[in-house]
């Protein structure tokens, strides 16, 4: 009895006692005694509620840890077929040709070729935000950073200098906006409304325009970079950023309320507006396309080309390759209501309201006014503009730029800066990590399986493979092909595929190529405007087990003088659903393509491995990512000191803050 300091009978049975001793941790033993000699029977642990529920918890894991592993080996065993069987040819290794003197050489004589100087100047950019809400207002924050510097190609190797900028040509981009709750609505999404928020966290966790700012604030410092003097402007630009995705994502902006915005003796309208996104242009790549969902665009485009604001329209049907029903719909979008974009002049002409070129400079312009105001005068009043009361159309009201309004910037900054890089022959890439997407095993292969570029694929059975297109290529060179050694990448293939992909007919049920769905229909990407690519610029194999960094993605702009080569196939995506659509293909590694050379050759040159934490990853984008965060760091500190004149008063902030700053 000495050994259990604490009992509490229960129950009395004849010569037996049941007993519990409950310990500190909240376990339970039981244990039966005999009354007549008090001798100890047997003892029963039982385990507390709380540590059967721990129990549950950590089965469930193992069994989840199992089924996952179990499905990974297989999937890994499917991955290294399908990259035996076919994959392997969709695979370029670089190594051995950057170790060849000759290879190098010609790379640089192609670099030169590319940017007309032997001297690279690069620029990194990144970007930071954040939002904090205090009682009465919400400050949104967004800025980017950019890290200079140069590859000299004549020294072998190229020799890598990082530069300083001036103070007074501010590398850092940084814009505070203070909003008070009260117009928190402006900055919401539309949607906001209709989900029924109860609080204002909520609204400002909906509202995401500290984002919608970074964005542009990146967008903003690469195309003030892109438009300096002839001497200083750089031939590469890297952002840590999906252009492609990024060009999706601010499509959105189409449905800005900035028509009416007061600029420079008139106002923003319609046309500006449906001008902008008829941009980028290229005569090379064919770009905007013909394709359903865009031929509007490409009308636009064509009075761009000519410079002229009236234009048969037997002429611009021949010129466009369009039937005269294709013709009139995408006529009928510029001519419809609410606002008529264009007209008829009754002798078979279409005019426009005012030149294509004027109204695509003067959207530039604005944007550079804003961009200015905003991130370099550091004025938050750049974002506030007169619109009227939806309540009182003929009150007008004073409210701040929605996401939307913010997303049609960074679309016309964005346009602007391929058209800036066009020009002057320079190399933009975006670079994302960690990407979950699977355009390439899912959606690339899929259609071109379909269109018949890969004939082996249709015979071709294919089992699951593993999850994502990084997944995959990470385990090909530690598990599929232990030859294989770093840099290596895929082939580029055109980031149409990130909308267009093989499904089945709603109706007929039959495979067909399709977009994603919208209201308006279908839609699909810009084509022929960004080629992405998987690649890999570590891998270690001198121990028994590799080293490697990740795989990481790479979108660079497509360029018309050296890309336009990759439109001579014949093979095109033509149906009702999505129209006419004709990607850049790059098919296989034998496949010449010398400006993905020259992009992974200075890639490769910039990819360093200093910072174990970034192994694999290009060096200047991680020194823009250090700039950003200390930029983000200082600014934070700058907002939260924004409170104290009202620490006077307790609930100054919010109960949320006050609960996370006192913390039991």
């Amino acid at each position: 009895m000495d050994a259990l300091p604490y009992l509490s009978p229960i129950r009395i049975i004849p010569e037996v006692v049941v007993c519990f001793h409950r310990h500190w941790d909240d376990t339970v033993a039981v244990g039966w005694y005999n009354i007549r000699n008090a001798e100890q029977m047997a003892v029963v642990p039982r385990m507390s509620v709380l540590s059967e529920i721990f129990k549950g918890y950590h089965h469930s894991l193992l069994f989840s840890r199992e089924r996952f592993e179990h499905l990974y080996r297989d999937r890994l065993e499917n991955g290294c077929d399908f990259y035996h069987r076919f994959f392997h040819r969709l695979i370029i290794p670089f190594h051995d040709r950057f170790r060849s003197e000759s290879v190098r050489r010609h790379l640089r004589e192609m670099a030169e070729r590319l940017f007309d100087t032997d001297k690279i100047d690069f620029v990194a950019i990144d970007g930071t935000c954040t939002r904090d809400a205090f009682q009465d207002f919400v400050v949104f924050f967004g800025g980017a950073y950019g890290a200079k510097g140069s590859v000299r190609l004549k020294s072998d190797p190229p020799v890598v200098q990082y530069e300083r900028w001036d103070m007074n040509r501010d590398v850092s981009l940084v814009a505070y906006v203070p909003v008070p709750f009260a117009s928190i609505e402006d900055v919401s999404n539309a949607d906001v409304q209709e989900t029924f928020v109860v609080s204002d966290h909520d609204r400002v966790n909906l509202s995401n325009i500290h984002l919608s700012l970074m964005q542009l604030a990146e967008i903003y410092l690469a195309y003030s970079v892109a438009s300096a003097s002839a001497t200083d402007y750089p031939r590469l630009i890297m952002l840590d950023q999906s252009l492609s995705g990024l060009m999706a994502a601010v499509s959105h902006g189409a449905g800005t309320q900035l028509a009416g915005y007061p600029y420079d003796r008139r106002a923003l309208d319609a046309f500006d507006i449906r001008v902008a996104f008829a941009h980028p242009i290229s005569r090379e790549l064919q770009v905007p396309s013909t394709k359903r969902f865009g031929r509007h665009l490409a009308v636009l485009a064509e009075f761009h080309h000519r410079n002229a604001q009236s234009l048969p329209l037997d002429d611009l049907r021949r010129s466009l390759n369009l039937s005269e029903a294709e013709l009139h719909s995408a006529t009928g979008i510029l001519m419809g209501k609410p606002v008529p974009l264009c007209e008829t002049d009754g002798q078979g002409n279409l005019r426009t309201r005012y030149p294509c070129r004027d109204s695509w400079r003067y959207t530039v312009s604005l944007f550079e006014s804003i961009c200015e105001r905003l991130f370099v005068d550091k004025d938050p009043s750049a974002l506030v503009y007169e619109t009227p009361d939806p309540d009182d159309p003929t009150v007008r009201r004073q409210r701040w730029m929605s996401p939307e309004d913010v997303h049609f910037l960074t679309a016309v900054g964005l346009r602007a800066l391929i058209e800036k890089c066009w020009e002057r022959n320079i190399l933009l890439v975006g670079i994302v990590k960690d990407s979950e997407s699977r355009y390439l095993t899912r959606n690339y292969l899929g259609v071109m399986k379909h269109l018949g570029v890969y004939p082996e694929l249709q015979q071709m059975k294919i089992a699951p493979l593993p999850w994502t297109d990084r997944i995959f290529l990470e385990t090909v060179p530690l598990y599929c092909d232990t030859s294989l050694e770093a840099p290596w990448s895929t082939i580029e293939f055109d980031s149409v595929f990130r909308t267009l992909r093989l499904g089945r007919d709603e109706v007929t049920g039959e495979l067909t190529i399709i977009g994603t769905p919208s209201r308006v229909g279908e839609i699909v990407s810009p084509e022929r405007l960004f080629l992405r690519s998987l690649a890999q610029f570590y891998l270690d194999r001198r121990k028994n087990t590799p080293l490697a960094g990740h795989v990481i993605f790479l979108d660079r702009l497509a360029m018309p003088k050296w890309d336009k080569a990759a439109l001579s196939h014949e093979f095109v995506v033509s149906n009702p659903r999505v129209g006419t659509i004709k990607p850049l293909l790059y098919p296989d590694r034998d496949a010449e393509n010398p400006v993905q050379q020259v992009m992974m050759y200075l890639l490769d040159v910039l990819t360093r491995n200093h910072f174990p934490e970034v192994i694999g990853y290009p060096d200047p984008m991680h020194k823009a990512d250090w700039g950003a965060k200390t930029v983000g760091k200082r600014a934070r500190e700058l907002i939260l000191s924004s409170e104290i004149p009202f620490h006077s008063n307790p609930i100054a902030k919010t109960l949320r803050r006050l609960r996370e700053e006192n913390p039991r």
